[in-house]
């Protein structure tokens, strides 16, 4: 299992293990998803954690 899940129309990081209904992973399309390691929202790009599910060093970040 991948440690991340990428929405990439909506540019949103989720970490698999901390998704909530919230995430609404389920109604994403396929092609808009990806299953990785590499956390998208770390560094220069423009993708946003998932205010719901992604959990930096025990504190929720919020958007």
């Amino acid at each position: 299992m991948a440690t991340y899940i990428v929405n990439v129309y909506k540019k949103e990081v989720h970490v698999s293990e901390n998704v909530t209904a919230k995430c609404k992973i389920s109604s994403m399309r396929e092609n808009h998803r990806i299953d990785t390691n590499d956390d998208y929202s770390d560094g220069y790009s423009s993708f946003k954690p998932c205010p719901y599910c992604y959990i930096k060093s025990g504190v929720t970040v919020e958007s």
